[in-house]
This record gives structure tokens, C-alpha cells and sequence, in this order.
């Protein structure tokens, strides 16, 4: 399965955002919350906006893959759905508007995409 490459791609990903939280917290010496920390904020939600898109990414891009859809569009889906998890990733650590934009754009892309297939694929 083509979707098992781009989930363990991603979950390198989380990986590395979860280590960014801690050695946020670790460097500010903040446990719990974020104590207003712009730095922490931006880590946590990085991390955050991270797991709320990607499982369901995910899930859709392997109900598509299982449902017949094409391997080089499962690779489509796939990186498009990695490329804007890292735009969007690096936008909110780095405070770069256009680029979270684009990486936002990504993810919706590939929701949409994945979505779509899976309706119409089931009507004829």
C-alpha cells in the first residue's frame, strides 16, 4: 500500500514537532500550558494543528488507495498532504503568513481531493 510510505513520512513528522514542544518547554522551563511563551504557543500549536488534520488525511487517502484509486493519485495525495503539512509546519514557527497559507491550501487540497473521489467513486 502507497499510504504506508506517506503515514510513516508523517509520523517522523509528529515526531519532530513533539520533540520541538519539549525542548520549548524544557529551554523556558514550562510544564504545563504555555504560560503566554510566543515560542511555546507557536510549538504546541504547530504540533496541534498537525494531529488534527493528518489522521483524517490519512484515512481518506487509504479508503481512496483501497478503493481502487490510481497509485501515481495516491502518490498526488499523498505528497500534497506532506508538502503542506511542512509548509504549514514551518509557517508557525517562523511567522510566515503566505507559506501557512499554501500549507493550509495543501491539506484542505488533499481532504477535498481524497473526499471527492471516494463520493463520485461510488456513483458510477
Amino acid at each position: 500500500m502507497i499510504i504506508s510510505f506517506y503515514a510513516a513520512v508523517l509520523a517522523f513528522m509528529y515526531i519532530y514537532l513533539s520533540m520541538n514542544v519539549v525542548k520549548v518547554r524544557k529551554a523556558n522551563q514550562i510544564s504545563l500550558g504555555t504560560d503566554n511563551n510566543e515560542a511555546l504557543i507557536r510549538a504546541t500549536r504547530a504540533h496541534g494543528n498537525f494531529i488534527e488534520y493528518v489522521p483524517f488525511a490519512l484515512i481518506l487517502i487509504f479508503l481512496a488507495e483501497f478503493q481502487g484509486l490510481g497509485s501515481h493519485y495516491c502518490h498526488i495525495l499523498g505528497s500534497l498532504l506532506v508538502f503542506g503539512r511542512i509548509c504549514h509546519s514551518i509557517a508557525i514557527k517562523d511567522g510566515t503568513f503566505k507559506l501557512r497559507v499554501i500549507g493550509m491550501i495543501s491539506t484542505f487540497a488533499t481532504l477535498a481531493l481524497a473526499g471527492f473521489f471516494l463520493i463520485f467513486s461510488r456513483l458510477f
